[in-house]
C-alpha cells in the first residue's frame, strides 16, 4: 500500500474520529448514571465534567476534519440527552430525594430531563447563531446541577436540602425551554473585556484553585443567572448595572448645546 492509498482510507473514515469523541461524551453520562446509582456521586460529577469537555470537543474535531455531517449531529445530540439530560437527574434524585420524597423526587428529576431533551430538540431545527443561545444550553444547566451537587457529593437527608434540589431542577429545566438569550462561551474574548471584569475573572480563578466546589458553583451560578439578567436589566436601577440614568445624559446634551 503506497503513502497516497492509505492518506485516502484515512481520509474517507475520518468521520469516525468526531463520533470517537462524541461516543466518550456518551460513556462518561452512562459512567455518571452508575455511579450514582451506586452513592459514588463524587465520580460522578468528575464523568459530568469530562462529558462537558468532550462535548466541546467534538464539534471541533469535526470542523478541523471537515467531517461534519447530519449523522453526527443528531449522535451528538442523543449523547447530550445522556450525559446533561438523564445524568444530572439521576444525580439530583440520589443526593436529594432517594431517601425521603421518592415519588417527588421522580417528578422533578423527570422535569429536568424532558425540558433538556426539549432544549436539544428545539436547537436541532434551529437556525445556527454563533453569538447566543436561545434557553440555557444543557452543558451549562447540567454543569449547575453537578456544581451544586459537589458541594456535598454523599447522599442528602434533610427537608432543605429537597427544597434546594426542586428549586435547582425546576429553574434549570424552565431556563433551558425559555426563550431567554445566553451568551456563547465560544464567542467569549478576554481582550473585550474592561478592567474590573478581567479583576472578577481572576478573583474566580483564584477561587476556583483555592477551593473547587465553590469556585465551580460560582462560575455556573454566574452563567445561569447572566441570562435572566440580561432580559430584566432596563428595569433595575441604572447604579446597579453600571449605566448613566436618561437625566443625566439629557443634562449632557443641553450643556453641549450651550
Amino acid at each position: 500500500m503506497t503513502r497516497q492509498e492509505l492518506r485516502d482510507i484515512l481520509y474517507r473514515r475520518r468521520y469516525a474520529v468526531p463520533n470517537a469523541v462524541t461516543v466518550g461524551n456518551m460513556f462518561c453520562g452512562f459512567l455518571a448514571i452508575m455511579y450514582a446509582s451506586t452513592g459514588r456521586l463524587e465520580k460522578a460529577v468528575v464523568a459530568v465534567l469530562i462529558a462537558i469537555l468532550l462535548d466541546g470537543l467534538d464539534g471541533r474535531v469535526a470542523r478541523r476534519l471537515n467531517a461534519t455531517s447530519k449523522f453526527g449531529i443528531e449522535f451528538d445530540s442523543f449523547s447530550d440527552v445522556v450525559s446533561f439530560g438523564i445524568a444530572p437527574a439521576v444525580m439530583m434524585y440520589h443526593w436529594a430525594f432517594h431517601a425521603l420524597a421518592d415519588e417527588f423526587g421522580v417528578a422533578v428529576t423527570f422535569f429536568y430531563a424532558l425540558c433538556a431533551a426539549s432544549r436539544l430538540a428545539r436547537f436541532n431545527i434551529s437556525a445556527e447563531n454563533l453569538k447566543s443561545f436561545t434557553g440555557l444550553p444543557t452543558p451549562g444547566a447540567a454543569v449547575f446541577v453537578v456544581s451544586v451537587i459537589n458541594t456535598a457529593p454523599y447522599e442528602q437527608t434533610s427537608f432543605l436540602m429537597r427544597v434546594v434540589g426542586t428549586v435547582v431542577m425546576i429553574a434549570t429545566g424552565y431556563l433551558m425551554v425559555s426563550t431567554i438569550e445566553f451568551f456563547s462561551i465560544k464567542q467569549f474574548k478576554l481582550a473585550g473585556v474592561k478592567l474590573k471584569g478581567r479583576l472578577l475573572i481572576g478573583s474566580l480563578i483564584a477561587l476556583t484553585w483555592h477551593s473547587p466546589p465553590i469556585g465551580i458553583l460560582l462560575l455556573a451560578f454566574l452563567y445561569v443567572a447572566s441570562g435572566p439578567f440580561e432580559r430584566v436589566k432596563h428595569a433595575l436601577p441604572a447604579w446597579l448595572v453600571g449605566r448613566r440614568s436618561s437625566r443625566g445624559e439629557g443634562a449632557g446634551k443641553v450643556i453641549a448645546l450651550k
